[in-house]
Parts: structure tokens; C-alpha cells; sequence
């Protein structure tokens, strides 16, 4: 007896949430821009991103996270970094319209971000400034792992 094939082509996944559905691509795909991968474990097989919206830099002394929170009240933000991981929240200050139904909502809610620092740090000297909706995070490498000049005399 021949099998019975179905025409999924027109079908959608998609996951309920809050009271609608959210297409299941959309859910992917922000589950890989969020995704944040350790660098040195891709050494020498090309770049990887951190999460969307953020940039991670080194200098000789610390590292800089420079944090995307658009829209959020400045008193809600609050960072803490433990066991190398610089976690950082903040609450949306953005309210939906009276009587409007969502179609997405990419500025409600929390905004959270773990980032995972790439060595030791100095935690205790931790500072932080937020400006034109950016969160700026120095978090100084401990003392131990930071270069220090070794100063050369000629004999």
C-alpha cells in the first residue's frame, strides 16, 4: 500500500509566549545571538562574537565591556562580577501604549548579561558609567597576571 505524504511547506513553527505565538525562527535566532562563546577557545580557527550588542576590549590593565541598554532607568542597572563573570541587569523603562497589542517586544522587561572574562580580575576596583543608552564596565586585571616593564641596563 503506498505511504501517504503530507505538504508541510506552508507549516511555521512557532512557541507560545506571553499570550502570542513567536515564530520558532525568531527564537533560534536570537538564541544564537546571545550565545556567547569563550574566544581563546577558538584560537587560530577565525573570529567569535559575544552577545549581541556588546563589545569586549583588553588593554594592559583591564578589560572594558561596553554594554548595549537602550531604554532602561539608569537607577535599575546593577553589574557584579564573580568568579571571572561580569554580570550585568537592568529594567526596561519603556511602557507599552494604553490599549496596543504587541506584535514583538525587543526593549521590554530585563536586560541581562553574563559575559565571561577571559582572565583574573580585580573585581573590588570595578567602575562603571552609563551614557546615550551604552553601559560602560572597566573590571582591572588583577595584579598578578598584568605585564610589568622589566627595565633593561646595558653592561
Amino acid at each position: 500500500m503506498p505511504r501517504k505524504t503530507q505538504d508541510r511547506s506552508n507549516r511555521t513553527l512557532a512557541r507560545w509566549h506571553e499570550g502570542r505565538y513567536v515564530p520558532l525562527s525568531q527564537v533560534i535566532d536570537r538564541l544564537f545571538e546571545e550565545s556567547f562563546l569563550l574566544p581563546s577557545l577558538f584560537d587560530g580557527f577565525g573570529t567569535v562574537a559575544g552577545p549581541s550588542g556588546t563589545n569586549l576590549w583588553e588593554t594592559s590593565q583591564s578589560y572594558i565591556a561596553q554594554l548595549a541598554m537602550p531604554g532602561v532607568n539608569p537607577s535599575s542597572i546593577a553589574c557584579e562580577v564573580k568568579d571571572n563573570v561580569l554580570s550585568c541587569r537592568a529594567e526596561s523603562a519603556i511602557e507599552a501604549p494604553a490599549d496596543a497589542r504587541p506584535i514583538w517586544e525587543g526593549l521590554d522587561g530585563t536586560i541581562d548579561y553574563r559575559i565571561v572574562l577571559p582572565g583574573e580580575v580585580d573585581p573590588g576596583t570595578a567602575e562603571a558609567s552609563y551614557e546615550h543608552g551604552v553601559l560602560t564596565v572597566t573590571v582591572p586585571k588583577a595584579a598578578h597576571v598584568r605585564a610589568h616593564p622589566i627595565k633593561v641596563v646595558a653592561r
